[in-house]
């Protein structure tokens, strides 16, 4: 059975966007934050409880709101909409750093670690081919994300429109823009993570880049906390993957090819000194996805239709498949899956999502 989600359109200022996030979302935002609330400290294997997060979130929050206004301002607005306190809307938007499985430096402490659950399941597919453009994304993320997501539907103050599909507390930060460029990305396991601005806002900024420049730039912010890969693609046929610790980057680019793959472990040679650690399912769901897309290439496969196959797949097994299930053998504080899917088709600035498995749950499609 399909599993619904949230459609939000809106536009305005960033707060009045954030509130119509809140307002529209609320049941799934609570949901979530409850969740988190209550599963903390399992999932941060002990060292962290949900009121300590909140505690530790205002440093972040600090370098977000110096660094990245605008974004900040949109998450008070899903606050105020949601009637939710802005601090435990802060621990969900800074989850990669309370669950990562690297400490942070910061104010003169070390952060302890959380798991090593965090993001690191997520599979990011592109193609260019037949003169069309599409790139797309797999989502592996808390169960809790599946049933409370959002698609967002927004347009910025400068006329920008965003559209993409995220979990319900989150700020969006994935998706196509009016531009013509897609931006995803994914999780990587940096160790030089420090007291900065967090991903989640880092991506969200990234996200209103007009061009694969503009993003590359916002993703290259240099106050940002840790780690993490910028996946982009535009209709000129430019693939670009940027990885950046919090303190180095590097752009591969995989334009000639005429596709790309990223799952959630450095893959530039310069990058290997930042790795902290690397689950040898990312690099099997790497070539997984890699060998999908170079043979649909050449049999002249529909880009769509090839990257929703890639998406959907459960090849070799289980622990290692691209589309993800949750293990119901694992707690629930540590149990993952696919949480969502999406898949834009550049050209005809077409969004196509699901949540949950796209194996089990269709697609729906969007237009700009």
């Amino acid at each position: 059975m399909a599993i619904p989600f949230v459609h939000i359109q809106a536009r305005g200022s960033y707060r009045e966007l954030g509130r119509a996030v809140g307002e529209g979302a609320r049941g799934a935002i609570h949901a979530s934050v409850a969740f988190f609330r209550d599963n903390f400290t399992a999932m941060t294997q002990g060292r962290l409880s949900f009121a300590e997060a909140e505690r530790l979130a205002l440093a972040y929050a600090d370098e977000a709101r110096r660094w990245t206004p605008q974004h900040f301002e949109e998450l008070e607005g899903v606050a105020e909409g949601a009637g939710l306190p802005l601090s435990e809307l802060l621990v969900p938007n800074c989850g990669e750093e309370f669950t990562a499985s690297e400490a942070s430096e910061g104010g003169g402490r070390t952060l302890a670690p959380g798991g090593p659950r965090g993001g690191d399941h997520c599979t990011a597919v592109a193609v260019d081919t037949g003169g069309r453009h599409v790139i797309g994304h797999n989502m592996d993320w808390y169960v809790v994300d599946a049933p409370n997501n959002v698609m967002f539907d927004l347009t910025v103050p400068d006329g920008t429109r965003l559209m993409g599909i995220a979990g319900a507390p989150y700020l969006l930060m994935l998706g196509m823009s009016s531009h013509g460029v897609g931006n995803v990305s994914n999780s990587v396991h940096s160790n030089d993570n420090r007291v900065g601005v967090p991903n989640a806002f880092v991506r969200r900024a990234s996200l209103e880049g007009a061009s694969l420049e503009a993003a590359r730039d916002r993703g290259l912010l240099a106050a940002r906390a840790r780690g993490t890969n910028h996946f982009l693609a535009d209709t000129r046929g430019r693939l670009w993957d940027i990885e950046t610790s919090a303190t180095a980057s590097a752009l591969l680019d995989h334009s000639p090819a005429g596709y790309m793959v990223h799952t959630n472990h450095y893959v530039a040679t310069e990058m290997a000194p930042f790795e902290a650690v690397t689950y040898e399912e990312s690099r099997i769901r790497l070539a997984t996805a890699q060998g999908i897309l170079a043979e649909g290439i050449a049999r002249g496969d529909d880009p769509v239709e090839l990257v929703a196959r890639a998406l959907r797949c459960h090849d070799p097994a289980p622990e290692q498949a691209i589309c993800g299930h949750p293990d119901e053998s694992e707690p629930l504080a540590e149990r993952g899956m696919t949480v969502g899917s999406m898949i834009c088709d550049l050209d005809e600035r077409r969004v196509y999502v699901c949540a949950g498995p796209p194996c089990e749950n269709p697609y729906h499609m969007y237009e700009m």
